[in-house]
């Protein structure tokens, strides 16, 4: 009876997301955004993964279009999304952040948006709408 009960529990759920749209077993969806803002026609190099998936390395192009995906908090916390963008000859240049970490007690908004500059990487959210520089470059030997 038990076994039946647990089946009957998942299979509900799946028919709601299928038909619905909605997923019980998924937070916020919270939306990154990177941009390449470095001067001289310089590519950027994007790389993110989280303990789950890795998003691939995307190469940014001067005046491009943005890279951007989107993640589901985990509903039991702890989603966590680190990054490395790199620039220069070989992107031996890079920075490495934490660009998402889910706080349920104080919730960051649901877009960040990344700029990579030649000083830096800037960021801003929809809670702090104005662009500061968060992270500095460092060098790989």
């Amino acid at each position: 009876m038990k076994n039946i009960s647990i089946f009957l529990f998942v299979f509900t759920v799946c028919m709601i997301d299928n038909v619905y749209g909605v997923n019980l077993l998924k937070g916020e969806k919270s939306t990154l955004y990177f941009r390449n803002g470095l001067s001289y026609k310089k590519w950027l190099k994007v790389h993110c993964k989280s303990g789950n998936d890795d998003m691939g390395t995307h190469y940014l192009k001067p005046g491009g279009i943005d890279y951007q995906f989107s993640v589901y908090d985990n509903v039991f916390g702890g989603t966590l999304i680190w990054c490395t963008l790199s620039k220069g000859p070989d992107y031996k240049v890079s920075s490495r952040f934490d660009a998402y970490k889910q706080n349920n007690d104080n919730p960051n908004g649901i877009s960040y948006n990344y700029i990579a500059k030649d000083d830096g990487i800037y960021h801003s959210n929809h809670v702090e709408f104005k662009l500061h520089k968060k992270f500095d470059w460092n060098r790989i030997y």
